[in-house]
């Protein structure tokens, strides 16, 4: 699931990749040596040199995400920064084994086959014209998101091969000067619709869930519930799920703008899946069941973790999912592991005070005496610096603290600032071809040129920012979160 998280990642059997860890290595020592703040202590900001370190090592693809945590577990406590039983704390957290749980509802998903037949069943509806088949492409992730809590499984595991094989349907090709008869405009509309995607449910990511976790950890008392979560989301993102496809078809005008075939061809499929299955229904009940029970589970002081594992023990249960396939899911796993480094590494700069003096340091420099106006100049920043990110998550995890608290800091509501970050982080890794693991996917198909992916990506954050910040504002305003 290491895609899931749209992180660049390093191959298990490949070497560590030296120049770029010496970088990292020699960064990490410089700011050992740099004088510290009064108000940070010494174990403090060797925790901070250690992170820096590790998440320059991560964006440069010197190592895997899992092997920089166990380094950085092994550099923190033969040091003694941190106690051995601090550096494994926060594997007792309930939201990495929420999304443990969570990724077994989609194993089952892709098991059953059931993803692909709700796909099917969408394009041969409305994917006639070819701006049909990209909103096709839109409702597949919306309600994909709903069933898979990996973007970039979601993305590359099924919505990918349906636009690929849909680009081909239209006689667009690669390398044969076809690329514009509508691949173009498909696989750039299958990408930005599973960005956008990422953030409308609380489990449609895992940052969405890793986001409550870190707020929580910087003193929030403020609950986030699935059912408000969607609320919140369900404007502005219904707003850019139809927007944005649009503003791409006149970027990217397809060649051709009509398929007289695609009912033959989505038949085909169908009956290549043959009827639906026992296995299907079943897990259109399960599904159900966990759903309902999220969005009711706070009323009911029902923990979503809870739900989680009941979701797993079912279809574990029921022969959906085998034993020997869920814990066979290593990325499930690897994630477990750096996730684990990662949230008990944030919480420690918190903690030891790096993460507020960071945050002063820059409301410094962005202080206005409206909330509002500081809302709006943190947003852009942090959606403009994944031009430096290769990963969603690295970009996420570097950022949200400490932007999180200058908001904080500068009187803007709470549960509106923890929103509007997730959503930019996922939002901005469009902005270029690298600045996610299914970005890269789409954009090494070579469907599209990295100028148009980049120009395209720019025009979209525009739309996305005016989305977020004007219409998000004043939903959210309507609907009584601040």
């Amino acid at each position: 699931m290491v895609n899931s998280l749209n992180v660049k990642a390093v191959k298990s059997d490949s070497p560590v990749k030296l120049k770029p860890l010496l970088i990292s290595i020699l960064i990490g020592v410089l700011i050992c040596f740099i004088p510290k703040p009064n108000m940070v202590p010494r174990n403090g900001w060797y925790l901070l040199a250690v992170f820096i370190a590790i998440i320059v090592a991560c964006a440069l693809g010197a190592v895997s995400l899992g092997l920089a945590s166990f380094i950085g577990i092994f550099i923190l406590t033969s040091t003694h920064i941190i106690t051995v039983k601090t550096a494994f704390s926060s594997y007792a957290e309930g939201v990495i084994w929420l999304i443990v749980c969570a990724d077994c509802l989609s194993i089952g998903i892709t098991k059953t086959g059931l993803g692909k037949r709700i796909a099917y069943n969408l394009i041969k509806k409305i994917g006639k014209r070819t701006i049909g088949a990209g909103y096709s492409l839109v409702i597949c992730e919306i309600i994909l998101s709903m069933l898979i809590p990996s973007s970039a499984s979601r993305s590359c595991g099924i919505v990918f091969p349906i636009a690929k094989s849909l680009s081909r349907a239209y006689g667009s090709k690669v390398g044969d000067g076809t690329e514009k008869k509508a691949g173009e405009f498909l696989m750039l509309t299958a990408l930005h619709s599973n960005l956008i995607s990422s953030s409308l449910f609380m489990t449609s990511s895992v940052v969405n869930l890793l986001a409550i976790t870190m707020a929580r950890d910087l003193g929030v008392k403020e609950n986030i519930t699935f059912g408000m979560w969607f609320l919140m989301a369900l404007l502005p993102s219904l707003i850019a799920f139809i927007v944005i496809p649009i503003i791409i078809y006149f970027l990217c005008p397809p060649e051709i703008k009509k398929m007289d075939n695609v009912k033959e061809l989505m038949d085909k499929k169908l009956e290549e899946l043959g009827p639906i299955s026992k296995s299907e229904k079943l897990m259109i009940f399960v599904f159900t069941i966990v759903v309902f029970l999220w969005i009711i589970g706070n009323k009911i002081n029902l923990d979503v973790t809870t739900v989680g594992v009941l979701g797993l023990i079912i279809l574990i249960s029921t022969g959906i999912v085998s034993w020997k396939e869920f814990t066979g899911k290593k990325e499930i796993w690897n994630l477990l592991i750096w996730l684990g480094a990662f949230m008990m590494m944030a919480g420690q700069l918190n903690k030891l005070g790096v993460i507020k003096w960071i945050s002063s340091i820059v409301r410094d420099h962005i202080y206005t005496k409206s909330w509002m106006l500081t809302l709006i100049i943190v947003c852009i920043i942090m959606y403009y610096l994944h031009y430096l990110f290769a990963s969603n998550t690295v970009h996420f995890t570097a950022l949200f603290s400490a932007f999180l608290t200058i908001l904080l800091s500068a009187g803007a509501p709470t549960i509106v600032s923890i929103f509007l970050l997730v959503n930019i982080s996922a939002l901005s890794s469009g902005l270029t071809h690298y600045g996610l693991a299914q970005g890269g996917v789409y954009f090494s198909e070579g469907y599209v040129e990295q100028k148009k992916w980049w120009f395209v990506g720019f025009c979209v954050s525009i739309v996305h920012l005016l989305i977020l910040i004007g219409i998000g504002m004043l939903w959210w305003k309507f609907i009584g979160i601040y």
